[in-house]
C-alpha cells in the first residue's frame, strides 16, 4: 500500500461517512484507494467495505459465548481484533498501489485507547499510517467544545505517536462566522482564551491559561482542515496531507520516526 489513514473521534462525528466520502474523492481522482471496517459492532455502514472485520469477529457470538452485556462484547470484540488480521494482511498485500483508509470503531475508547491498538496501527499499516481525527463543527463552534476535541487529540495522538490531522467535519452545518472563529482559535491561544472566558466565566483562569498555552508550545493548535463529506469540500487538502506525508514529505517529516 502507498499508506494507512486510521480514521478516529467521538461518536457522532461522521467517521465512516468520512472514509466513504474520502474513497470516493480519491477513486474520483484517479487514485485506488479501499476501505477495511474495524468496527465489529457496526450494524450499518454507508458504503462497501473491501474487508470488513464483523466477517471473522462476530459481537453477537461475543455476547452468547461470554454471556456479556453489548457494551463488554464490544471491548471483548476491540482486544480480539488484533488476533484476527490474517484475513486483512493477506488481502492488504494485494494493494500496492492504494491508499488504505481504516474505519475504526464507533466509541472512540475502543480504539483509541485499548492497549492493543498501537500495535494493531503498526501490525496492519505496514510502518505507513497515520491518524485522522474528526470533530464534529457545530461542536467545536464554541470554545469549550473546541478545547475538549483538543483534548481528545491531545490524548490520541499520546497514544499512537502519528501523523495526525485535526479534520473539522459537517462544516455545511456552521455559519461562516463560526469558521472564521474556529480558525482564530486554532492560530491564537490568546483568542481562544478569551472566548472561553467569556464563555465561562467562572472557571479557574490560570489552570486554563497552562492548558491552552500547553496547547499552543506541543503544536497541538497547528492546522485545522475543514471538510464538508456531504459535498466533498476540503478533500483536496485532506489528499495534499496524506500525500506530503506517505509520497512527499515523508524524509522531512522527523517528528514521527526514529533517527
Amino acid at each position: 500500500m502507498i499508506g494507512a489513514i486510521f480514521v478516529t473521534g467521538p461518536a457522532g462525528t461522521g467517521k465512516s461517512t468520512f472514509c466513504g466520502a474520502l474513497k470516493d474523492w480519491l477513486i474520483s481522482n484517479d487514485y485506488n484507494a479501499a476501505i477495511v471496517n474495524l468496527d465489529p459492532g457496526s450494524e450499518f455502514t454507508p458504503y462497501e467495505p473491501d474487508i470488513d472485520i464483523r466477517e471473522t469477529v462476530s459481537l453477537s457470538q461475543i455476547m452468547s459465548e461470554f454471556n456479556l452485556g453489548p457494551n463488554g462484547a464490544q471491548i471483548v470484540a476491540a482486544d480480539l481484533i488484533l488476533e484476527n488480521t490474517q484475513p486483512i494482511e493477506e488481502y492488504l498485500k494485494e494493494l500496492d498501489d492504494y491508499y488504505v483508509i481504516f474505519d475504526t470503531p464507533g466509541q472512540i475508547e475502543l480504539f483509541s485507547f485499548r492497549p492493543g491498538s498501537p500495535l494493531l496501527v503498526d501490525k496492519l499499516s505496514q510502518g505507513k499510517a497515520m491518524i485522522a481525527f474528526i470533530t464534529d463543527a457545530v461542536l467545536a463552534s464554541t470554545p469549550s467544545g473546541f478545547i475538549s476535541q483538543k483534548m481528545l487529540y491531545g490524548s490520541v495522538m499520546s497514544r499512537f505517536f502519528k501523523p495526525m490531522l485535526f479534520v473539522l467535519n459537517k462544516t455545511d452545518l456552521i455559519t461562516d462566522q463560526d469558521m472564521e472563529n474556529i480558525q482564530g482559535w486554532e492560530q491564537s491561544s490568546e483568542l481562544l482564551y478569551d472566548a472561553f472566558m467569556d464563555e465561562k466565566q467562572e472557571m479557574v483562569k490560570d489552570y486554563f491559561s497552562s492548558v491552552l498555552n500547553a496547547f499552543q508550545e506541543s503544536r497541538m493548535l497547528s492546522k485545522i482542515l475543514p471538510i464538508s463529506s456531504k459535498d466533498f469540500m476540503g478533500f483536496e487538502d485532506i489528499y495534499s496531507e496524506m500525500s506530503l506525508f506517505f509520497t512527499g514529505g515523508a524524509d522531512a517529516d522527523t517528528m514521527f520516526r526514529d533517527d
